[in-house]
């Protein structure tokens, strides 16, 4: 518990864990403001219903996102809430079982949602995951993890089950424990070891169905530059390629061809990075393309309809950005789009079914937790 509190007293390292002991969260009347500076623009919508970071937020099939958790002026929240696009609205929905930040959250098949892990003051890191119902609005408790994890990633499978990997736990900063989650039997079952240990990394599901987890930070606190693959077939792990720069705190996003981009990134040495690369999955290689315009970590990247990618908010060393850019993988440029109304890192982003992206919550450098939320819009051709 001692190396809990003192991970969590870090701010600009959330990835063990971040919370701030006196935060506040931003007061206001929702607007509808219309950007029209660069490429597309930004529409604020209502509030949330209570400010967070580190929450999670997932897109449920009838089109509504469900936010989870998360950190804010009351702690650690097991608070959750849903985002209406008709109304754009929030409505609230019934609180977790567990209050937690840092977990994961994964949408399944029948259209549930499981959340995993994460960590709070009570308990510290958790093994507690519980399945969240949007036709009855109820929480059920599953089984637990065999493993208690925070800042891991979690990755639906084509066969229907969730792969949770690595992450960070008392005494052990960089798991290289895996697990999958089948929901038909409510059981969590090994998936092997990783061969490295880390958290902080991204996993993302190739067509293949492999997955691909990259980056990320070990127990010493450096970056990951080993990148490695996890084949459900075989439940084993293979070595990839390196990554050509060692990163954590980024974004990646997979494109329509199968490659995965990966942007950004960091926050203490070797700090923070514009550097962008493209993995091959057919190739197994990295290609360095265009830098981002602005060297950010703790953002957000998604694939929008056009096949573009927006990256959007984040921080570096000049504070939270409010700045956005757009990636696109035809061209290898990268273009400013429109500032977001507000600056923000450690919020969510979600493709909604209309092609606008909800961007939600998040933290300023000073510590203050928003509550504040907005709406993108692509701009045609």
């Amino acid at each position: 518990m001692k190396r809990f509190l003192q991970l969590a007293a870090s701010r600009r390292s959330p990835g063990p864990i971040a919370f701030a002991i006196a935060l506040v969260c931003a007061l206001g009347v929702p607007a509808v403001v219309l950007a029209a500076v660069g490429r597309g623009h930004w529409t604020q919508v209502h509030r949330l219903r209570s400010g967070r970071e580190v929450h999670t937020a997932t897109l449920l099939p009838d089109g509504r996102v469900l936010v989870t958790g998360g950190f804010g002026r009351s702690g650690f929240a097991s608070t959750a809430e849903l985002y209406d696009p008709t109304t754009r609205r929030w409505d609230a929905a019934s609180p977790m079982l567990v209050g937690r930040f840092a977990h994961t959250a994964t949408l399944l098949p029948d259209g549930q949602v499981l959340v995993a892990g994460g960590a709070n003051l009570t308990t510290g890191y958790l093994t507690e995951s519980e399945l969240y119902n949007p036709q009855t609005d109820t929480w059920t408790a599953t089984a637990p993890m065999a493993h208690p994890r925070s800042n891991h990633t979690a990755t639906l499978l084509n066969n229907g089950d969730v792969l949770v990997a690595g992450g960070l736990a008392n005494g052990s900063a960089g798991l290289r424990s895996a697990e999958l989650f089948d929901p038909t039997t409510d059981q969590w079952t090994p998936a092997g070891n990783m061969i490295t240990g880390r958290y902080l990394q991204t996993a993302t599901l190739l067509a293949s169905g492999k997955v691909l987890v990259a980056g990320g930070q070990d127990f010493s606190g450096d970056f990951r530059r080993q990148t490695e693959l996890y084949d459900p077939g075989t439940n084993t792990w293979a070595p990839a390629a390196p990554m050509h720069v060692a990163r954590t705190n980024f974004t990646a996003t997979l494109l329509r061809d199968g490659r995965v981009l990966v942007a950004g990134g960091g926050d203490s040495a070797p700090g923070f990075t514009a550097s962008a690369e493209i993995y091959d999955p057919a190739r197994d290689t990295w290609q360095v393309v265009r830098p981002m315009p602005t060297p950010r970590g703790f953002a957000d990247a998604v694939l929008l309809r056009s096949g573009r990618v927006l990256v959007a908010g984040g921080l570096n060393d000049s504070g939270a950005l409010r700045t956005a850019e757009i990636y696109d993988p035809t061209h290898d440029t990268w273009t400013a789009a429109a500032p977001m109304h507000g600056a923000r890192y450690h919020a969510t982003a979600t493709l909604l079914n209309s092609g606008n992206v909800l961007l939600a919550g998040g933290v300023l450098d000073n510590g203050t937790v928003l509550a504040t939320a907005e709406l993108y819009t692509e701009h045609k051709g």
